[in-house]
């Protein structure tokens, strides 16, 4: 990581889960070159006339509904920031959108603290981030007539829906996957029933098949 020759560059973090901010508080306070301006939990608790940062921070999933248009959104409002997408949502599902949305960057919570870091100091100073797995993957999308037919078919879904498959992988059924995003599980059940629609799958099986084959890239 290069010295920082400017001042420190300010950082906002937008999370509602209030360990993820103690935790980022704690380490931010050890890089000399961030100045740290403060916490949100909602996106209206931000506005451009009281607080002007350099990186907002943000996990997509304080947007209840639509995580990419709140991108947009904040994009639209915080247009001199730059954005980066700190989140438990899967990298190799969520990562390409946000930055077409206008994400500069993108880091899962679980990576380790380096990389997080580095992150934040790229996106500061107008770089684009993603790991270098989520670099490899994009270009392996790129490659090829099937990669191409089966992203169109992954461009299909909505984030919502997008979700609802990452947690199909992990082998969750309906209940635990309402319980996880906070809805009920009929609602869980459409989206199923949606999912299968736009996928052109005839089965539930089909749709679990097609979610592990996403979540280990074999596209």
């Amino acid at each position: 990581m290069e010295p920082q020759s400017n001042s420190p560059k300010k950082i906002l973090f937008i999370d509602e889960q209030p360990i993820c901010r103690l935790g980022l508080e704690s380490l931010i306070d050890r890089y000399p070159q961030f100045n740290l301006l403060g916490f949100a939990t909602k996106l209206d608790d931000v506005e451009p006339s009281s607080i002007s940062p350099d990186v907002i921070a943000i996990d997509i999933v304080v947007a209840k509904t639509n995580g990419i248009r709140a991108l947009k959104d904040l994009k639209r409002k915080f247009s001199n920031a730059s954005i980066l997408v700190v989140t438990s949502h899967d990298e190799s599902l969520f990562a390409e959108r946000c930055l077409r949305a206008g994400a500069q960057g993108f880091s899962m919570k679980t990576a380790p603290i380096e990389e997080l870091i580095q992150a934040l100091d790229d996106v500061s100073r107008g770089r684009l981030y993603l790991s270098s797995k989520m670099r490899a993957l994009i270009l392996n999308r790129m490659s090829g007539h099937e990669a191409e037919r089966s992203r169109s078919r992954f461009e299909r879904l909505s984030d919502r829906e997008l979700l609802v498959v990452q947690h199909i992988s992990q082998s969750m059924d309906n209940r635990e996957i309402a319980k996880q995003m906070k809805i009920s599980i009929k609602t869980i059940e459409s989206h199923r029933s949606r999912i299968k629609s736009k996928l052109q799958l005839s089965s539930p099986s089909e749709l679990v098949k097609f979610a592990i084959r996403l979540q280990n890239k074999a596209f």
